[in-house]
């Protein structure tokens, strides 16, 4: 008789939270982190950038530039997270 090995050995079912967190891949969840503080820091540089703008101590054009990159990088991460919801709901459509 052939014994296969491993299966059963993990089941998303019966697996403790705690064991599934140290199997999840922290890098990812570090880049996503990472991405969002840079979006956040584009929106203070575009606030701030208005500002100076409205005083006099920058040009127009520069606090264009400072709003349309803090745009962008907006509608960069809302597309980055539209795909992961869409793999995710993708996901939890397949049948085990």
């Amino acid at each position: 008789m052939i014994r296969i090995d491993g299966i059963n050995k993990v089941s998303l079912n019966t697996e403790p939270l705690a064991d599934k967190l140290n199997r999840r891949n922290p890098e990812f969840a570090q880049r996503i982190e990472a991405a969002i503080k840079d979006v956040n820091s584009d929106q203070h540089i575009a606030d701030d950038s208005i500002e100076k703008v409205i005083q006099g101590q920058m040009g127009i054009h520069e606090g264009m530039i400072a709003l349309l990159k803090a745009e962008t990088s907006l509608k960069v991460l809302a597309q980055v997270r539209n795909k992961v919801m869409a793999a995710y709901n993708e996901v939890m459509r397949m049948q085990v």
